[in-house]
């Protein structure tokens, strides 16, 4: 009878520590844990009593080594409870390493086994903060996502299309649906479609790499557009496990290109046809000199010389020779 009270009492107890709001955690004085309940555990990432008999060290920072000194020490003045130090704030260790800041109200209780600090444990306000400050984030990243001007896709490991952003839409003409489930190669412009699969199959040799390339791609309406897409392997990252794609549309980059190029065409053409001399020249039909634009007369030479990048060089044509110098045009 009295081993069947003593089960139902110990039931009991356990019940009442599992369902309390916060973590308690029990220490005797040896420093060993000798009792803890379901929200410790779960707080700290341990298994169900994985804890008990580990010294507190394990999970609480070595500076409370005097705090739980001097709580045990408070025990010896009197049996019952002592009261303790409410909202201390320090870091406990969880099952993993991570640091996590805890408010912790810790008193002493006298037992028939010897004296007892027993410690109530919650995440720290901070750590509250820091969730929903992730939360926010999380948030924030999934607004700027949905409403960026980019393309955001995410291709599994066999290629289809997993997810695509809303941006798909106003870029390309297609809905979400209609790129979900796809390869997303059949947009691509025949042209192009060698670079981009021969850029995908080197990304996905290099997990965790980074490529990019631009190509065309069918908008929805026949048109082409103009894309430069940056692309990223995770596909082994356990988060992600695909590879994200950000593409950007770059069509009025290209025009603005093409423009440039024409008018350097241009330019350039017109550069050349700057030192081509074109339309009526008069020229003296005795002393060869020509009359240029301010209507005076000049040497021939340095009218072209003047106007163009030609040199001269002086010499005799056969006739002249002849004329002039009969006893030399032999010879």
């Amino acid at each position: 009878m009295f081993q069947e009270k003593s089960q139902y009492t110990n039931a009991v107890s356990r019940a009442v520590l599992d369902s309390a709001p916060d973590g308690i955690l029990v220490i005797n004085r040896d420093g060993l844990i000798v009792l803890v309940n379901s929200q410790t555990e779960e707080l700290l990432k341990y298994e169900p009593d994985e804890m008990l008999g580990q010294h507190f060290e394990a999970v609480l920072p070595e500076l409370f080594r005097e705090e739980h000194e001097r709580l045990i020490a408070g025990c010896t003045r009197g049996p019952g409870a002592r009261p303790g130090r409410a909202g201390l704030e320090l870091r406990a260790v969880c099952r993993d390493g991570e640091e996590l800041p805890v408010e912790m109200s810790a008193c002493t209780v006298e037992v028939q086994g010897g004296p007892l600090v027993c410690c109530v444990l919650r995440a720290s306000g901070g750590r509250r903060r820091t969730g929903q400050g992730i939360h926010a984030s999380e948030e924030q990243f999934r607004m700027i996502v949905e409403k960026s001007q980019d393309i955001l896709c995410i291709r599994n490991a066999d290629g289809l299309m997993r997810y695509a952003s809303p941006s798909i839409h106003p870029v390309l003409g297609y809905k979400q649906e209609e790129i979900i489930g796809s390869t997303g190669l059949e947009v691509i412009h025949p042209e192009d479609r060698s670079a981009v699969e021969n850029a995908r199959d080197e990304l996905l040799k290099n997990p965790g790499g980074r490529d990019s390339v631009q190509f065309r791609a069918q908008h929805a309406n026949g048109s082409w557009v103009a894309l430069e897409v940056v692309a990223y392997n995770l596909l082994d990252d356990p988060d992600i496990r695909g590879v994200v794609i950000n593409g950007r549309d770059i069509s009025k980059r290209k025009q603005t290109e093409a423009e440039r190029e024409k008018l350097i065409g241009e330019l350039q053409e017109a550069a050349a046809k700057a030192n081509s001399l074109t339309g009526l020249l008069p020229i003296c039909a005795c002393c060869k000199k020509v009359k240029h634009e301010a209507g005076q007369w000049q040497q021939i030479e340095s009218y072209f010389r003047d106007r163009t990048q030609i040199e001269f060089s002086h010499g005799m044509c056969p006739e002249c020779s002849r004329l002039w110098y009969p006893e030399y045009s032999k010879t």
